[in-house]
């Protein structure tokens, strides 16, 4: 054994008699010796440790210098510490501090955290604009609020929502939007002007149709504003809707507008003088112009001085796609085809972000481009008629933006609208030609057809051609049947179950196409991993076989079967309707434009005289009359994305806008009223914005639960087994039922229509028009 060296003789001070001092030297004790050794020293002079401390901690010269140590090192810390991880000492605390009034001091601070949070949110909610409520953001504005100056409370609020295993094993539910909730009714209850939570909260209830005796039970809760409060501030907030307006319109805009039907109650009494059950009013929308460098773009009289002069649109020239235009046209129809095989089949997703697959761009928006939107009030004019759309005009630039009557003379607006009321524009324009200014002449109106509209009529249009009968193999009608859709019996059916039947069989006609010109399954061709090249060249194979509407070879005339050439015919169309819908949602209407001289084609060919019209105005528009830099601001507003994110025409999101006040017309019932329509068309984009926001805020999107896309791949595996089984793609099949009746090649008729008689009967009529004949 190692031996010890003899502890050392204590060393006494002799300098300061009367005191019991001593030492012995440390480094011949361990840490346990010297304890047990001031232990038996503090019992031989018959003192406890804590009494010890409790003495030394006494506020007097004396002991002053050991206490002014001890509260500034960690030793109050540590010494709490270690009392509460026993149980015995962690009662005793808590009892100590129950009766030591350490509840009263934490409620001080949570008072004091109240009011700073008050004072917050009164800070906050002053910097909040008109301009600046559309990026109002619940999770920003007022969570990350809360956490900041109050951070006490909340602990104590997140504790009391959830049990402590919930807090480490819940991955579902999340309780700070909750307490974030009840902080903003408690900073409400508090103080009347804390309602930078309830004015969201209150608008939200408000443009849901809630009733008035619920939002008043809400408003004694804390969570948002009386009743009356919400009127006032809902008119309020359409003020400085209007005066925005009013302020960006004069920086150059472009308008649209269409007829809001509304249905009351089925229970409206018919009578003398009673309303109707159906009434009709008119919503107008303006918007800033994306592009709009120099507002000398926008002068009138030049374009005015143009139209009057300008040569005629040719069908060589301005209709027909010149040969660049066609192999631009062939390439995006091949990417396409392979766009639908890659949303088809998982296998092929590896060239997703391959180059040579993505579409050739034109225009392309800026990226997190956002469209700002001016959404007018909602009047009870009826636009579907020459003297309503005067009506309109002069209420949208006279009555709500305070246009003087000259003030247009020399400034040009687009126009984005549906044919009808483009035609019903052009009829205005020549009875008003004689009038005083150009306001009032609705010269300044510069027409451009509305792209959702123009979407919606050819879908109505190839319907129309290709529905044939049920027992017309590779007919609409036939896949109508085969997959149930009961719903598109009709002539103008609705249009999201119409382009859901139309994909379905686009996509398991091409996913056959794919198997018969691979040679081999779809499941073995993903397997083999084809480059996007190679995919290419079968695309281009595919769409020059069986989207042409050229049979090749051509049926036999002693069989006169027309399935495979009508089938040919039906795929080569849902493909051009394919391809103008994924344009739009571009944003690139460089894309589009290839496609214009087709679309008057088959519209044309189709015998749709309207849109034939209208576009040959447009095209007339574009090529002869505006400018370049007005017509490529005509380009470049026609699809807009008032999200940052996804794109629509200028007519699609008018629709939004309706559907959102009819909804609310719907929830009110005989309750609503024109009156509160026409602040809660102003206030629709922020209202819009708030209800998505809100509910994801919660947990609770407005729109439904958790949205997700519909697996229509059954259906699809439908029609792909029925062009295997009946080999569809053959021009004749020994045994296969025989169609009889011939589809229409919308493009070749439309296109020797054109020729013939359509361009000269257009150009007659437009002359009528631009002279007032």
């Amino acid at each position: 054994m190692t031996d010890v060296a003899p502890a050392a003789p204590p060393v006494f001070d002799t300098r300061l008699p009367g005191y019991l001092q001593w030492s012995y030297p440390p480094n011949v004790l361990s840490p346990e010796a010297r304890i047990l050794s001031i232990v038996k020293i503090l019992r031989d002079m018959k003192m406890s440790p804590v009494e010890l401390l409790t003495t030394l901690l006494v506020p007097q010269d004396a002991f002053r210098e050991n206490a002014d140590g001890f509260y500034r090192s960690q030793g109050l810390e540590h010494l709490l510490n270690l009392v509460s991880r026993d149980k015995r000492g962690r009662k005793k605390l808590n009892k100590w501090m129950d009766t030591n009034g350490s509840l009263d001091r934490l409620l001080s601070e949570v008072h004091d955290e109240m009011d700073e949070l008050g004072r917050a949110f009164l800070r906050h909610a002053s910097d909040v604009t008109p301009e600046s409520i559309l990026d109002f953001d619940f999770e920003r504005d007022v969570t990350d609020i809360c956490r900041e100056h109050t951070p006490k409370l909340r602990r104590i609020l997140l504790t009391a929502a959830q049990t402590p295993r919930a807090a480490k094993e819940n991955t579902l539910k999340d309780p700070e939007p909750l307490v974030t909730m009840i902080q903003a009714q408690l900073a409400k209850t508090r103080s009347q002007n804390n309602n930078l939570c309830a004015i969201p909260c209150s608008l939200y209830f408000l443009s849901s149709g809630m009733p008035r005796k619920v939002i008043d039970t809400l408003a004694h809760a804390g969570m948002c504003l009386s009743y009356n409060a919400v009127h006032d501030t809902h008119a309020a907030l359409a003020t400085g809707q209007m005066r925005r307006a009013q302020v960006a319109s004069r920086s150059g805009h472009a308008v649209s507008w269409d007829n809001t039907q509304l249905s009351l109650s089925i229970h409206v009494e018919q009578r003398t003088g009673g309303s109707a059950k159906v009434q009709t009013g008119t919503t107008s929308l303006i918007y800033d112009m994306r592009g709009l460098l120099d507002v000398s773009w926008l002068a009138l009289r030049p374009i005015l001085e143009r139209r009057s002069k300008a040569a005629l649109i040719t069908f060589a020239a301005d209709i027909r796609p010149t040969l660049s235009q066609c192999t631009a046209l062939h390439r995006h129809l091949c990417i396409s085809a392979i766009e639908i095989l890659m949303k088809s089949h998982p296998g092929f997703r590896y060239l997703q972000n391959a180059p040579e697959l993505a579409h050739p761009q034109y225009r392309p928006p800026p990226s997190d481009h956002r469209t700002n939107e001016y959404v007018l009030r909602t009047t009870k004019l009826d636009e579907g008629s020459t003297d309503g759309t005067i009506q309109v005009n002069d209420n949208i630039y006279l009555d709500q933006l305070k246009y003087g009557i000259h003030d247009l003379d020399n400034t040009a607006v687009p126009s984005y609208n549906d044919q009808k009321t483009n035609a019903l524009i052009r009829s205005a324009q020549l009875l008003r030609m004689g009038d005083l200014s150009a306001l009032l002449r609705l010269e300044h109106y510069q027409l451009a057809p509305g792209a959702f509209h123009l979407e919606l009529n050819l879908s109505w249009l190839i319907l129309k051609i290709h529905r044939g009968n049920g027992a017309d193999l590779g007919s609409l009608q036939y896949f109508i049947g085969l997959l149930a859709k009961v719903r598109l019996g009709s002539a103008q059916p609705d249009f999201e179950t119409l382009v859901s039947l139309f994909m379905q069989v686009l996509s398991g006609a091409m996913l056959h196409y794919w198997e018969v010109e691979s040679g081999m399954s779809l499941n073995d061709l993903a397997e083999s991993q084809p480059s996007a090249p190679q995919l290419v060249d079968m695309a281009s194979t595919i769409v020059t076989k069986y989207a042409s509407g050229i049979c090749d070879p051509p049926p036999e005339p002693d069989t006169a079967d027309n399935t495979s050439q009508n089938l040919q015919l039906l795929i080569r169309d849902l493909l051009w309707f394919y391809l103008l819908r994924t344009s739009i949602s571009s944003g690139d209407f460089g894309r589009m434009e290839l496609m214009l001289g087709t679309l008057t084609m088959m519209f044309t060919g189709g015998g749709c005289s309207n849109y034939q019209t209208e576009l040959l105005y447009f095209l007339q528009n574009l090529r002869k009359v505006w400018p370049e830099p007005f017509a490529n601001l005509v380009r470049d507003n026609a699809f807009i994305s008032t999200l940052g994110h996804g794109y629509v025409g200028v007519d699609k999101n008018a629709e939004f806008n309706i559907n959102f006040q009819k909804n609310f017309f719907a929830a009110k019932g005989v309750h609503a009223s024109w009156d509160f329509l026409a602040d809660l068309a102003p206030n629709v984009p922020i209202l819009r914005r708030l209800k998505t926001q809100f509910g994801e805020f919660l947990g609770a999107p407005w729109q439904g639960t958790n949205h997700t896309k519909v697996d229509c791949s059954a259906q699809i595996a439908k029609v792909h087994s029925k062009m295997r089984e009946y080999q569809l793609h053959h021009p004749s099949v020994p045994g296969r039922r025989v169609t009889d009746n011939q589809a229409v090649d919308i493009i070749n008729t439309g296109a020797a229509t054109l020729r013939k008689t359509g361009l000269k009967k257009w150009a007659k009529g437009y002359n009528k028009w631009l002279h007032g004949t």
